[in-house]
This record gives C-alpha cells, sequence and structure tokens, in this order.
C-alpha cells in the first residue's frame, strides 16, 4: 500500500493485518462484487467498523482490488484497507493510543514514552476474526482461511490496561522487540464456530511477547465485558 494515509499510519505504531484464504485463486471474486461484499461483511461490535467502509468516499481501484484511506482526524482513526479478488484482504490500521488527545488519551506511566492497551489488542483481534468468520462463508472464502497479524511500533512501548473499569497493572509489561507477528490457519467451520475464542488465543500470544500470561478463561471475560458493553 502506498498513499500520504498509509505513509501517517506508519509514521507511529500500527497493525498490519491480512485475511486470505489458504488456498490462492487469482480470480476467486468476480471485480464487480468487490465493494459490495466487503460493505456487506463490514464488523461493528461497538463504536468504529472493521473495516470502515464509507459509503461518502470515493473507493480507491485497482487492477484486481478495491479499497480506500480513511484519515478521520476528528476521531483519531487512520486505516487503509485492500479487498482483493482472490478473496485476501488486508489492513493497516493505527494504534490509537498514538493519536488519542485531551481527554482520550491514555496515562503515560513512569519511565514509559508509549503505552499500548491490552484493550485494543484484544478487541481488534477479536473484531478480525468475526470480520474473517463472515468472509469465509461468503464467494471469498474458502474451506481453510488465513488470519495474520504483524503488531509494529513496540520496543520499549509499555502494556497497561487502560479502562477505568478494571484494575491497572502494578506497573507495564514491556516489549523488547519491534514488533509481534502472530499467524493461524482455521478451518471454516472452526472459523465460524469460534472466532471469538480464536482471536483470544491469538491475544494471548500477543500478550505473552510482553511478559503477561493472562488465562485464557480472564481474557474471554474481558472479551465478553468489551463486545456486550458491560
Amino acid at each position: 500500500m502506498n498513499s500520504p494515509v498509509v505513509d501517517k499510519i506508519r509514521s507511529r505504531a500500527y497493525w498490519d493485518v491480512a485475511i486470505r484464504p489458504a488456498t490462492f485463486v487469482a480470480n476467486r471474486v468476480p471485480y464487480a462484487q468487490l465493494d459490495e461484499i466487503i460493505a456487506s461483511v463490514e464488523v461493528r461490535l461497538r463504536g468504529w467498523p472493521v473495516p470502515c467502509v464509507d459509503a461518502r468516499r470515493e473507493f480507491r481501484r485497482g487492477e484486481d482490488w478495491v479499497g480506500q484511506d480513511i484519515d478521520a482526524h476528528v476521531v483519531s482513526m487512520y486505516e487503509a484497507w485492500r479487498f482483493f479478488m482472490s478473496g485476501q484482504f488486508a489492513h493497516l490500521r493505527a494504534v490509537s493510543v498514538d493519536w488519542r488527545s485531551g481527554a482520550e488519551t491514555t496515562s503515560m506511566p513512569g519511565g514509559f514514552i508509549h503505552v499500548i492497551e491490552v484493550w485494543e489488542i484484544l478487541f481488534y483481534l477479536t473484531e478480525v476474526f468475526e470480520l474473517a468468520a463472515r468472509l469465509a462463508l461468503g464467494p471469498s472464502g474458502d474451506d481453510r482461511m488465513i488470519i495474520s497479524a504483524n503488531l509494529v511500533g513496540l520496543k520499549d512501548r509499555g502494556l497497561v490496561v487502560g479502562q477505568r473499569n478494571r484494575l491497572e497493572f502494578f506497573e507495564p509489561y514491556k516489549s523488547d522487540v519491534g514488533a509481534i507477528f502472530q499467524e493461524v490457519e482455521l478451518t471454516r467451520a472452526r472459523l465460524v464456530a469460534e472466532a471469538h475464542l480464536a482471536a483470544a488465543e491469538m491475544a494471548r500470544e500477543f500478550f505473552a511477547r510482553f511478559g503477561w500470561k493472562p488465562s485464557l478463561e480472564q481474557l474471554l471475560d474481558h472479551q465478553r465485558d468489551l463486545t456486550e458493553r458491560r
């Protein structure tokens, strides 16, 4: 991806996510159906959707893909997505904490200049896996689907809880690496039946790279709290 919005996203911490059928078929989806399919599977568990398909904006169009670049500076959300005839969906999205200001700013613990919240990782991955399940059931899907997530810009970044209704860590967990990459391949049946579980399992792998080792049950409870707005 190349555009001013993409450059802006990559200037700070960001997510680079891909969802694709395990078997590559170049012309799996007719080009004329791409924009309709991606709009129909948009995930809105709460607040900002994944992906943001903005009917007010023109689609960007390549030889075998459609997409949009979203610069929503009013709410500090920046993303770029592409949906390909092969069924692959690519999503580049800014880590929101790096762009928030005013009352929405997350407090910075001593010794850190950058943080990322637990809910950012867990909730976004939950949205991604829900999107993957929806794509798997449509013409862009396959019997097996691959979901990959790369979280970039983490060197010396602190992991914090960042929610008023949840107890904060005694001190943040720190990342010693610049990026964390995780990828899974799931059957369509498991992805559709257990999207939230699979998302929590991947989130736990991300958290382990910070040195935090929550139980899967703890993450599933937190996930329910986020998705059910308790």
